[in-house]
């Protein structure tokens, strides 16, 4: 759940309480409060962008064919678009 807050970014809240999160991120207050509370995220722990790319052709596959068995057409849209942004990162 979110709510909209000031400046960059958005309250995210979860069982643990309030975390901001920057409003340009996709991420929750999971992955927010692992990049707080651990040094993640460094050069030797990156997937290699083939692997995320594929990652991002799968969820955009998954999308369009769950849509057609239910999912919401927003949800559907929204996963679709955020899947062709990370594919076309270089």
């Amino acid at each position: 759940m979110s709510i909209q807050s000031e400046a960059g970014f958005r309250i995210e809240k979860d069982a643990f309480g309030e975390i901001s999160v920057p409003k340009n991120k996709y991420y929750g207050a999971g992955t927010a409060r692992s990049i707080y509370h651990f040094d993640i995220g460094g050069v030797t722990e990156r997937m290699p962008i083939p692997i995320i790319r594929a990652y991002a052709i799968l969820k955009k596959a998954a999308a369009v064919i769950n849509m057609e068995y239910g999912l919401d057409p927003r949800a559907s849209e929204a996963i679709v678009q955020a899947a062709e942004e990370v594919w076309y990162l270089q």
